[in-house]
């Protein structure tokens, strides 16, 4: 029996930092639609696109996005960065790559008064770059669409 791929198995960077999340996402919408004739599907339109990572991270992690901040002199002066979640193992692999990721501070705090878990801050990040996201290595959209941007 081979070992499948679990949350365990990546390695996670932002820009060239390597960090450990508690819990993280890459969320893409498609706004591709369906044209209809007299109520019938009749192909589809091309719609807008837009993407988001979402990272939660625990205060040791948090740091490493801080020292950042205090480089960029705020917090909204961090300029958009790279975010490549990347995991191999025997049943596969998995490469997600997400470009132009600008953070945005969504949960900066979240403890229990009564103790027992850790302090947490998640950080929505969305995809402002028209490299967008690449999956092993595939982009996710078309050469046709990010044409002359």
């Amino acid at each position: 029996m081979q070992k499948v791929l679990g949350g365990k198995d990546f390695d996670i960077f932002i820009g060239n930092s390597m960090v450990h999340v508690m819990e993280a996402t890459v969320k893409i919408t498609d706004g591709r639609t369906v044209k209809k004739v007299r109520g019938i599907p009749k192909g589809f339109i091309d719609g807008p696109v837009e993407g988001e990572v979402t990272l939660k991270l625990d205060h040791e992690n948090w740091l490493i996005v801080q020292a950042q901040a205090e480089k960029a002199g705020s917090w909204k002066g961090i300029e958009p960065f790279d975010v490549a979640f990347n995991a191999e193992v025997a049943a596969g692999k998995k490469n997600i790559e997400a470009f132009g990721c600008l953070p945005q501070l969504e949960e900066l705090l979240n403890i229990k008064a009564d103790g027992g878990e850790e302090d947490t801050t998640s950080i929505k990040c969305p995809i402002t770059s028209p490299d967008f996201v690449k999956i092993n290595g595939v982009p996710y959209l078309t050469a046709d669409e990010v044409r002359d941007l």
